[in-house]
């Protein structure tokens, strides 16, 4: 490819005695009819603030204030007589021409020099076209203000110009420049001398392929950030390294912009793509500084990061350069496949979760940031969440060192990598002082395969920690319980912890497998055949769901030094049978049931499934710490216990009259916790049967008066026989009886 020259608005139609033989000397621009219209001066909310942000650098280039920008790449087709026509860079030439038609009317500079403003024209449309070759000859009013009214009061603008989409949006640009520069003296010359400028490949010379000038051109199909940022971005590079500012800005538009172009879009862009993932890139280095996530606006933190507050910047600017380079001439696609998975246990990679479930059949995690970086679910959700920035960044690491990291370490070692993301990922906080830390560590384990777990080291979550190591010098020893630990740590409920069934009971993978494969709800009730396997919540405690993984995950996956409970009920229950199904589940649930008459409270939540609600498992004893009360209340929601709940013995008791008596006019409210529920009310009786610890307790109906509410009066009590405070007998049943007594006609 030939080499960009640099030129600035004005030497660009003088550089004649620079033309090769094959170009033509430039006689006019002309901006061609397919191109669409002017749009950086449109008034949405996001194009007003891209125009100021590059009018402000248009404007600090100009007048000294900081060192001459180069506004990216310009392309063209200089015909035979001499007509350049941009099939990019349409935007920028525009925005250029209005700027030094102002400056040049501004500063009254002799008509013979600034003649060549007679050449740009639109070609869109007869109005835009007499619009550009009517200003030309204007000198305004600069007292005006706005200008554009003084433009629009000229004779030779009809009123309906300013309904002209490129017209309306250069009047704009106008009053915006003029608002910047009016105050200015001495522009021309520096503008003269430099201070803006482009470079400009015309095509013939590039000898472009059809396909690699439409990816090129992308870039001109809509008004993005991009533009204005890549020509801040390269003043702040050439500040601190020239030759680099112009290796960098040749690589965004040939080997970046392959690397971008399969994710563009419908418009065949690729800008939102590219700074997307520069977004990713500065958040990156700015975590592995310890600084936290800044403002969204991609001006103000690559200021900072690029600026004097950064003493690092050169060195950082060169990592992004490498982090770019990275991804050049490799299959995208086929790196992420080959390690990663998104839809269960493949042998050889690790089970990650799909960003757009139903929507994606890969795992390429480089085109999710290109889509979704900086993007938000919900104002405290991200789509692309801290977990896969860290992700992504092991990958760019990979993928830089790949001379010292073996792709069959590297399969290892990403998989401890996604099982520490998975394992602390209510820990990972965009805000938090041990963001660093975890960067630090993800490369720790990239370059070693291994992971501290030193108590005080912060980062990824210490349970995780300590397992991965765990697993590290195990396998060291035990190679051949690779494959089974890695089909665990797949499984969707363990979630990379393992520590639920142990590393040195790996042998029970298949099992766990065929066990999970079953009715959840009986597997819930045939661990408790074994024993408490519960996990305790401030004052609550968790049980498995019958179709919700995150009581599960959230029980598997408890504290190393609390797991022991669960992890010997757990692996009791592996240990009977070799596979299993619903039929053994549902055995071993009646052998108990059928073996043990003492009611404590397992044996009331093995035998009532009524006493199961199948959501995220949540139950609160009102003896608080220990199981010892019968007052138990089964919470609807996770969290919160003023939401519907009710008593496990009322609710059974409830639906077993129901079962049998469906006419029964019997109510139980949702609200036991709030005493609405705490109550069977047998309504045409105008009775009620609620239960303490020691009996069965009869309440009669006592209507209430101007004075007193309606309430319940204790009239019976029903002993149940217990020994150590434990039940003898079916407090459920022998309720069940004696209400059916009062219901009987």
């Amino acid at each position: 490819m030939a080499l960009a020259r640099k030129h600035t608005l004005i030497d660009l139609f003088a550089a004649g005695g620079e033309q090769t033989a094959d170009e033509h000397p430039l006689r006019c621009i002309e901006i061609p009819a397919i191109q669409r219209d002017y749009a950086q001066g449109r008034n949405s909310v996001e194009v007003k603030r891209i125009r100021k942000r590059f009018l402000a650098a248009l404007y600090d280039a100009a007048t000294g204030a900081s060192r001459p920008i180069t506004l990216d790449f310009i392309y063209g087709d200089i015909d035979a007589t001499g007509k350049l026509v941009p099939l990019d860079g349409q935007q920028r030439l525009t925005t250029l021409f209005l700027l030094h038609w102002y400056v040049s009317r501004h500063e009254n500079i002799p008509l013979d020099e600034t003649a060549f403003l007679g050449n740009f024209s639109y070609a869109t449309r007869y109005s835009a076209r007499e619009f550009c070759r009517r200003l030309v000859d204007f000198s305004p009013d600069f007292s005006a203000h706005p200008l554009s009214n003084d433009i629009a009061d000229q004779d030779w603008m009809p009123i309906d110009w300013q309904h002209d989409p490129t017209i309306k949006s250069m009047l704009q640009m106008i009053d915006d420049i003029h608002c910047r520069f009016e105050a200015t003296s001495g522009i021309w010359r520096n503008l003269k001398a430099g201070a803006i400028s482009f470079y400009f490949l015309p095509i013939k010379v590039m000898d472009l392929t059809d396909e690699l000038y439409i990816k090129m051109n992308s870039r001109g199909k809509a008004l993005t950030e991009f533009e204005h940022f890549k020509a801040e971005w390269e003043s702040r590079i050439a500040e601190l390294d020239q030759e680099a500012m112009e290796r960098i800005s040749k690589k965004i538009d040939t080997d970046w912009t392959y690397t971008f172009w399969p994710y563009h879009d419908e418009h065949g862009s690729i800008d939102s793509k590219f700074m997307k993932y520069f977004r990713f890139l500065c958040d990156a280095v700015r975590f592995k500084k310890g600084w936290t996530r800044g403002d969204d606006d991609i001006f103000d933190f690559a200021s900072k990061l690029f600026g004097p507050d950064n003493p690092d910047a050169i060195k950082d600017i060169l990592w992004i350069e490498r982090a770019f380079d990275c991804w050049t001439g490799i299959d995208i696609d086929g790196l992420f496949d080959r390690f990663l998975s998104i839809s269960g246990h493949v042998d050889g990679k690790c089970l990650i979760a799909a960003f757009r479930k139903g929507e994606t059949d890969s795992p390429n995690i480089f085109e999710e940031c290109c889509m979704n970086y900086s993007e938000r679910e919900s104002e405290h959700r991200r789509k692309f969440p801290i977990g896969r920035s860290v992700l992504l960044y092991s990958f760019v690491f990979y993928l830089m060192n790949k001379d010292k990291i073996s792709e069959e370490e590297f399969a290892r070692r990403i998989r401890i990598i996604v099982n520490l993301i998975k394992g602390s990922e209510f820990g990972l906080r965009e805000r938090d002082d041990s963001i660093a830390r975890i960067f630090m560590q993800a490369e720790e384990v990239l370059e070693t395969g291994d992971i501290s777990t030193a108590t005080d080291a912060g980062g990824f979550g210490y349970n995780q920690r300590v397992e991965e190591h765990a697993k590290v010098l195990h396998l060291a020893e035990h190679p051949d319980d690779a494959a089974n630990m890695f089909a665990l740590e797949d499984h969707t409920l363990l979630y990379g912890a393992i520590r639920a069934i142990g590393i040195e009971n790996v042998k029970y993978a298949s099992q766990f497998e065929s066990l999970f494969s079953c009715d959840w709800a009986l597997v819930d009730r045939a661990l408790l055949t074994i024993g408490d396997y519960s996990m305790k919540v401030r004052d609550r405690f968790m049980f498995g769901s019958g179709c919700m993984e995150t009581p599960w995950r959230s029980i598997f996956r408890n504290r190393h030094d609390l797991i022991g409970p669960t992890k010997r009920v757990l692996n009791a229950l592996l240990e009977k049978h070799e596979m299993f199904d619903n039929a053994k589940l549902e055995a071993i649930i009646e052998q108990y049931l059928n073996e043990n008459h003492v009611y404590d409270w397992r044996h009331y939540l093995i035998k009532y499934t009524s006493m199961h609600l199948n959501r995220y498992g949540m139950y609160r004893w009102t003896s608080g710490e220990e199981k010892t009360s019968y007052e138990i209340l089964m919470m609807w929601t996770e969290k919160n216990i003023t939401g519907r709940n009710w008593n496990v013995f009322l609710k059974a008791l409830h639906d077993k009259i129901k079962e049998t008596c469906p006419d029964a006019k019997i109510r139980l409210g949702s609200y036991a916790y709030a005493h609405d529920g705490d109550k069977l009310e047998l309504v045409a009786e105008k009775k009620a049967v609620g239960f303490d610890d020691n009996a069965i307790k009869i309440f009669e109906f006592v209507p209430g008066n101007a004075d007193t509410q309606d309430t319940y009066k204790e009239i019976d009590r029903i002993k149940i026989w217990r020994e150590n405070g434990i039940d003898m007998q079916d407090r459920v049943e022998l309720a069940y009886r004696h209400v059916m007594k009062i219901l009987a006609p």
